[in-house]
């Protein structure tokens, strides 16, 4: 069981951890196609290791709160993001 826990817990560290590091890849790539220059790599390269750097930040945080599974818990299960189909019906 423990082993099922621990893969759990990963996968949400990841799911943490990725889209950080998504969107300053991308934006790192974005400024490497715009400066196809050195300073266009070079920048592209910071950006991306920035927001993988944001990534692991935000995951080992979360981690070291109250753990990433009960972190993915509370913000997928917010009230706020769910709408009461019960009252629109009328």
């Amino acid at each position: 069981m423990k082993l099922i826990e621990q893969l759990l817990s990963s996968l949400a560290w990841l799911q943490l951890f990725i889209a950080p590091a998504l969107i300053g890849s991308f934006l790192g790539l974005l400024l490497w196609l715009n400066f196809r220059s050195g300073w266009g790599v070079v920048g592209g390269g910071i950006l991306a290791l920035l927001g993988i750097g944001v990534g692991i930040a935000f995951a080992e945080k979360a981690r070291r709160g109250k753990g990433t599974i009960e972190f993915m818990s509370r913000t997928s299960a917010h009230p706020e993001l769910y709408r009461d189909d019960k009252k629109n019906q009328a």
